[in-house]
């Protein structure tokens, strides 16, 4: 729920629950672990007894009922309180250990028992590994996670250490407890192994479903990228589609709803969660894509252009939904009626007429039509409101007043028919007037016999068409419902939520068909009269019917729907590019899901292992052994051993200095910035406690009882044990923003959170140096005081910024509205803010208005906030991106194709313009996914052509021409004079490999080549690297050894060569070109951007051949183009440092590419253009008459 414009009077509840949750989460885990402390202390000290027993059950009886009570709890849950109470039942049992058989036994047992404590957490990634999904498709087996073992191993866990606690006492001997802790042993390596076996099945399984896909032919796929159980969505359209005849599957990019459509179909339900997962599902018989909702996914597979792409929704309505501007992004809609085709320009969504087609609602053909009201009036009423939907736009629900419309009906003695929205129930408020609405029908039922139908009955036994036939009249709000329900011919009643009257009826025109019940419910008795006895709007409410609902007849209804649907699928348009050349399929944008890009890293090609040395080799095992954990676990594990084992002081104390120290050897990369060093908290928290109570059992047995240092161990295990809670007290519960007036959100850390892990361990590394002589502990107690102060201060400075986080976010409206802004900059994408929103950064400024930049994730806010003095405002949900849109914004500009992008466009209020991060021919520049914005800006007529030419149909009204503003910072090239290549200064600029197969247009491969032909002619090279290659191994490799050439070369030859930090961060992009005599690039953005300078240039064919190239990148008609191969190299590099005879061809070029403007004043096209944008949104909200209310939209 949104806190916006809300009382100040009022606390937001979120802050007793952040506070609550996070102190309670504190004490809840700090209590048990000082009992588990306590208990090894005391046996320590005086050896089994039942204090030890006592404390030891009241801590593990504690911890168990928190493992279960917790809904997601899994291995590794609170590691720290079993570690030390399996080391406090080890002691006990050395305490009285007679000979070296139980001495030895007894530390073998703790081994065995704390050793895979240590590593559950890495277990739990292999009990928890989520496969790809896939169900009915033949040949694919996958198994599902094994989540289900991780509590009850814990638990047994836990049951063996207390009985060993238990026995210790009792004084039994050793080896029943070594046994068990054999036993858990053997349960975790089975489910180890278990789990390892799966994850490799799985992983050769995921490897091969392309190929079992294409076996499979399906014709079509039904897709939806909604993260929960929406599957009555899909359902609703399934018995249709399979009447096309057509084989097809369901493809979902999570495992929810795909588990719960696997039980309503046979087709092959499969989970694309990456992009490269969805590429293998890319098969040569796919001719159609049918979508059922507009969820922000859906464009990462309608940029594969090859497919027709048929939206359908799942319902039509007045509601935003019904006209959301990112329907224009499909090839096709789908609508029921001419109602819905003059939906989306009524509300200023421009979409191109030859894309809709109407085919009816196939779902009404089993609705039971009725001339009129039964005789003696309606008995049986249908109550269907609608949910409460993500923003306030499309708060249209009737359920606040629910209970009202309900007892009046019963007081009517009608029977009622009772199916609320299934999303009413993810809202507590919604779910408990659902509840008292189904105890009221329960009781009246029981009263008077009545058969209300409700719950269950309702929504799971009855589909929502059942319901209809089974009523006389119906009560709803603005939704599908009504659409569906005029085809029935019965009276029905809309809630006036939003509106009263003739502002209603004008905001939702289906009202015209219906009665309109007002939100107060003030005109209720006349309604129920209308719609239960006499009807007299019968006649008007026909009329609408064909209107809404198609001219079909009754018999055969959804004929028209299925033939439409197979013409879909069998026919591909003409103007559509039907290959798999890289050039129509791609988008040069980094995909929503991070995971692809980690899964293009693992997937590096086999000639990176060649060269291995044995350190690389080294490396490799160990971090696949996860060396993070293994190396502190295993010490601290052997410092136990030897402890109990009485070995040698000096051995046994170096072992824990050892121990301590490779905690920070291990993490010492985290300490380069302290963003990384936080996540240094919660590291090998188990191991560390146990060494830390190992130093107390050290000093105890070999020298004597020190409280300081007992007192000291008992706080550093809380410190430990408390990073957790740190760890949440810092996590964002609020607004996050940067340069927000009256609104800072960052919290007071004179040093990084991360400290408090570092000092601890510190603290217990002097423990043990200390221990070799056996003095120091009051230093030690001393010392334990500097992390457990930092502790305090940060985890006070936590709280008290989440509080006044949580504060601020429901402030943020008014914040914003005092602050008015005229445009938003809207970034959606994870990666690349420096260099996408960077290059805009300037000209933004030079607009001259207020602004803000919204970013959703908080990576992304952060360094923004170092790049501007602007506000910079996060807003990681749906929902919150309401409280950024203020009565003063006219217009948002988005500078990538991220797929978030279409949470804000759905605002109507305000214009939307494409911007994009550079102007080129990759698949990037004529995504079919920009249709959805309201203006393109486009650099020059290039810009607008390659749409057309690539079959991508937006209307011409919506591109305008601007150029290309931050080319007014290039110098224009003075004649080249000729000679010798000698001294000349060559720019070689690779683009990036792409996050897609079809979009790797690099020539970093050959990149080594290229530059050291440019050095044997005696030139300066300028390497600039695109810093996303940075994000994958093999392109880092081809980087590295490029930046050696150069660095090698310039050792020998002198020559000024500029690479690594000096061109990709000390210049700009601008100042390579100007720095540079000429260059070498891929089909990139600077490509064009280059043609401004007027100087040589020259492009690699990667993936195709020169013709090819010429045909879809008209700027290489102006370029010298560089066969992939290389073969041409010198006749290329003749042309670009010697004897160049394209300067006309290039001014040409240029005027294509990046308009016709005048040098001096070249950026002014932009400015002008985008204030008239900013003007235009602002009074298309005066306009509306309804600023901010009613407009939007929301992703159904």
């Amino acid at each position: 729920m949104a806190y916006s414009r809300s009382d100040e009077t009022t606390q937001d509840p979120r802050i007793s629950k952040f506070l609550q949750g996070t102190l309670g989460g504190l004490v809840s885990y700090a209590l048990p672990a000082v009992g588990a402390v306590f208990c090894a202390l005391i046996a320590t000290t005086a050896g089994p007894n039942w204090w030890v027993f006592a404390i030891g059950m009241l801590a593990a009886s504690w911890d168990v009922f928190r493992l279960w009570a917790k809904k997601n709890a899994r291995l590794g849950h609170r590691a720290v309180i079993r570690a030390v109470l399996a080391v406090s039942a080890g002691v006990a049992f050395s305490w009285e250990s007679s000979g070296a058989f139980q001495s030895g036994s007894s530390i073998a047992a703790v081994v065995l028992i704390t050793g895979p404590i240590f590593f559950e957490s890495l277990l739990a990634k292999g009990t928890n590994s989520k496969a790809v999904y896939a169900a009915h498709l033949p040949g694919a087996r996958l198994y599902g996670p094994m989540s289900e073992v991780d509590k009850p191993l814990v638990t047994f866990s836990m049951v063996v250490i207390t009985f060993g606690v238990a026995m210790a006492t009792l004084g039994w001997g050793v080896t029943p407890w070594l046994v068990l802790a054999v036993l858990l042993d053997i349960g975790y390596l089975v489910i180890g192994l278990t789990a390892f076996i799966r994850y490799r099945r799985n992983k050769l399984t995921k490897s091969q479903l392309g190929l079992l896909m294409s076996d499979y032919a399906p014709e079509f796929y039904v897709y939806t990228s909604r993260p929960d159980d929406a599957s009555y969505q899909i359902r609703m359209w399934l018995p249709y589609l399979e009447k096309t005849g057509k084989k097809y599957a369901v493809i979902t990019r999570r495992d929810v709803p795909a588990r719960v459509l696997a039980e309503f179909t046979d087709a092959p339900v499969v989970t694309c969660r990456t992009s490269a997962d969805l590429e293998q599902m890319l098969v040569p018989s796919l001719g159609a894509v049918f979508y059922v909702n507009a969820s922000s996914g859906n464009g990462e597979m309608i940029r594969h252009q090859e497919y027709t792409h048929v939206y359908l929704g799942h319902g039509d309505s007045d509601k935003p939904p019904s006209y959301n501007p990112t329907h224009a992004m499909y090839d096709r809609i789908f609508a029921a009626g001419q109602a819905a085709t003059e939906r989306y320009g009524a509300h200023g969504v421009s979409i191109l007429p030859e894309k809709f087609e109407i085919v009816g609602r196939p779902q009404l053909e089993t609705v039971e039509v009725t001339a009129g009201l039964p005789d003696g009036g309606a008995s049986v009423v249908l109550y269907a409101p609608t949910w409460r939907g993500h923003v306030d736009e499309t708060m249209l629900h009737s359920l606040p007043v629910a209970p009202q419309i309900i007892a009046e009906l019963i007081r009517r003695e009608k029977t009622v028919v009772f199916r609320p929205h299934p999303f009413s129930y993810e809202f507590a408020e919604d779910a408990e007037t659902i509840a008292q609405i189904q105890r009221m029908l329960d009781g009246d039922r029981a009263r008077t016999g009545r058969q209300h139908v409700f719950g269950t009955a309702a929504e799971s036994d009855l589909d929502v068409i059942e319901c209809m036939n089974l009523s006389d009249a119906m009560i709803s709000d603005v939704s599908s419902v009504v659409s569906d329900y005029l085809y029935s011919g019965k009276p029905f009643a809309m809630t006036a939520v939003s509106a009263q009257g003739a502002d209603f009826v004008a905001e939702y025109p289906i009202a015209r068909a219906a009665y309109v019940l007002n939100g107060d419910l003030s005109n209720f008795e006349d309604v129920l009269d209308s719609i239960l006895v006499s009807d007299p709007e019968q006649q008007n409410r026909l009329k609408y019917r064909s209107f809404y609902l198609g001219d079909f007849p009754d018999e055969g209804y959804s004929d028209n729907f299925v033939a439409a649907a197979r013409r879909a699928i069998t026919s591909v348009s003409d103007e559509r590019i039907q290959n798999d050349s890289a050039d129509s399929d791609g988008v040069d944008e980094e995909p929503d899901d991070a995971a692809s890009a980690a899964d293009e890293s693992e997937h590096e090609s086999p000639e990176n292992d060649a060269g291995d040395n044995s350190s690389q080799v080294f490396f490799r095992i160990y971090r696949r052994l996860n060396g993070g954990t293994l190396v502190p676990a295993g010490l601290s594990a052997l410092t136990l051993m030897l402890s109990l084992a009485l070995a040698p002081r000096t051995v046994v104390a170096v072992s824990g200095l050892i121990a301590a120290l490779s905690f920070f050897a291990v993490h010492r990369r985290r300490f380069r910035s302290r963003s990384r060093l936080a996540g240094i908290l919660r590291a090998s928290n188990a191991p560390r406690a146990v060494l830390a109570v190992s130093l107390a059992v050290f000093w105890t047995l070999n020298y004597e009882v020190s409280w300081a240092l007992n007192v000291s161990v008992a706080v550093l295990t809380v410190i430990i044990v408390a990073e957790s809670s740190l760890a949440k007290s810092w996590k964002v519960t609020g607004l996050e923003a940067r340069n927000l007036p009256d609104a800072e959100t960052r919290g007071y850390q004179p040093f990084g959170r991360g400290m408090v892990a570092v000092l601890d361990t510190a603290v217990i590394a002097v423990g043990w140096a200390l221990a070799i002589f056996g003095v120091g502990d009051y230093l030690v107690l001393a010392l334990t005081a500097i992390p457990l102060a930092l502790l305090v201060l940060l985890f006070a400075a936590g709280l008290k910024r989440g509080a006044r986080s949580l504060k601020l976010d429901s402030r943020l409206y008014e914040i914003l509205d005092d602050y008015d802004p005229q445009f938003v900059v809207y970034f959606g994408s994870g990666v690349g803010i420096t260099y996408q929103l960077g290059m805009w950064l300037p000209y933004f400024d030079r607009i001259g208005c207020k602004y803000i930049i919204v970013t959703r994730s908080l990576k992304m806010m952060r360094a923004a906030g170092l790049m501007t003095e602007h506000p910079v405002i996060n807003r990681p949900t749906l929902r919150s991106l309401e409280e950024v849109i203020t009565p003063s914004v006219g217009a948002a500009f988005y500078v990538n194709n991220a797929g978030k992008n279409t949470h804000f466009i759905e605002r109507r209020e305000m214009k939307h313009v494409w911007l994009n991060h550079g102007d080129s021919e990759k698949p990037a520049c004529f995504n079919p996914v920009h249709a959805i914005y309201d203006v393109i800006f486009a650099a020059g007529q290039a810009g607008i052509d390659r749409y057309e030419r690539h079959g991508v149909r937006i209307p011409r009204e919506k591109f305008q021409i601007v150029g290309r503003p931050q080319v007014e910072q290039i110098h224009v090239a003075e004649p080249q004079r000729e000679g010798s290549d000698e001294g000349r200064t060559v720019l070689y600029a690779p683009t990036w490999k792409g996050a897609y197969q079809d979009s790797e247009l690099y020539s970093l491969p050959s990149g080594t080549e290229i530059v050291q032909r440019l050095i044997d002619r005696g030139c300066t090279v300028i390497f600039r690297a695109h810093p996303l290659n940075y994000r994958y191994g093999n392109a880092k490799a081809y980087i590295a050894e490029i930046q050696a050439l150069l660095a090698a070369d310039s050792a020998a030859s002198g020559r000024q060569h500029v690479w690594g930090e000096a061109a990709e961060s000390e210049m700009t992009t601008e100042d390579c070109f100007n720095a540079s005599d000429a260059m070498i690039s891929d089909v990139s953005a600077v490509v064009s951007d280059y043609l401004q300078a007027g100087k040589p240039l020259s492009v690699v064919s990667v993936a195709r051949t020169t013709e090819e190239l010429l045909n879809e990148v008209p700027a290489a008609k102006a370029a010298y183009v560089l066969a992939e191969d290389l073969s041409n190299l010198s006749e290329v590099l003749d042309g670009l440092l010697r004897d160049d005879l394209k300067a006309a061809e290039r001014d040409q070029m240029r005027k294509y590419y990046l308009g016709d403007f005048p040098a001096d004043r070249y950026a002014d096209a932009f400015l002008d253009a985008a204030r008239a944008m900013v003007e235009a949104g602002q009074q298309r909200g005066d306009d509306d008459g309804q600023v901010r209310e009613g407009n939007g939209g929301g992703n159904d």
